[in-house]
């Protein structure tokens, strides 16, 4: 289950149980909590791997992300996603939760994020909605520190359905991830009862639905950082040619 914000996050000392589950079980767990965990997914070979890579990036950025080619080319990432358990658990639970979703879309988008605290002034969470019927988190590095400083994930599960027409999702997400509704939104919101807070253990890896899910990351504290891999799996409107020029558009020069 996904631990409660006042849940102390805990470095696992025992060994790695691999992307095992029922799918059933878990697709039923994230409809109803709005997200699952599985205990000790990975190893903390893996963990120290990406740790040290973290190291390397610059200290006095807020939020550094690596995505795209760029995070497909890191070796302990390569190693991930080629493992076959969690391909082939991503895909069963994709399926069953998405069933309309492209079958020929089985890669992966993965992402390395380093968040630093504090946060910006005046910014409201980056609430979002992902492209991908499953979003998968595995942390690395969470701050020790008081309950909604610790980088923790607050999702408003399950907040809308698959979109149908993909410029219903594309006009969705251009109102709904503008500052000023942000902004509205959290004021308005039922904290603790529309909201799912987790903190999170390094080492387990956390599934929730990232399309319909609005998701964002709680501040860190100031002097701390939080690392995590992020993997989105099944594109909703993956094939989409409105939205691949869309993405063309968007990696211009100058924009």
């Amino acid at each position: 289950m996904c631990m409660d914000i006042d849940a102390a996050p805990r470095i696992s000392a025992r060994p790695s149980t691999g992307f095992a589950g029922s799918v059933p079980d878990l697709v039923a767990e994230i409809d109803v909590a709005g997200c699952a965990c599985l205990p000790d997914a990975v190893d903390e070979g893996w963990i120290d791997r990406v740790r040290s890579y973290a190291a390397t990036l610059p200290a006095d950025r807020h939020d550094i992300m690596i995505e795209g080619a760029g995070a497909a080319q890191l070796g302990f990432i390569r190693e991930l996603t080629s493992d076959p358990a969690l391909g082939e658990l991503a895909e069963s639970i994709a399926r069953l939760a998405c069933p309309d979703a492209d079958p020929a879309d089985r890669q992966f988008d993965c992402a390395l994020r380093a968040v630093s605290g504090p946060a910006p002034h005046r910014r409201p969470l980056w609430l979002h909605y992902d492209a991908s019927v499953l979003t998968v988190v595995l942390p690395v590095d969470v701050p020790d520190a008081a309950p909604g400083r610790s980088g923790e994930l607050v999702l408003f599960p399950n907040h809308r359905p698959y979109r149908r027409w993909v410029l219903t999702n594309v006009l969705e997400k251009f109102i709904r991830q503008s500052d000023g509704y942000r902004r509205r939104f959290q004021r308005r919101a039922r904290w603790g009862v529309d909201t799912e807070v987790v903190a999170m253990t390094p080492g387990n890896a956390y599934l929730f639905w990232g399309y319909r899910s609005y998701h964002a990351t709680l501040p860190c504290a100031p002097g701390t950082r939080r690392v995590t891999v992020v993997l989105h799996y099944k594109d909703v409107h993956a094939g989409s040619r409105f939205l691949r020029f869309a993405k063309a558009v968007r990696a211009l020069p100058g924009r």
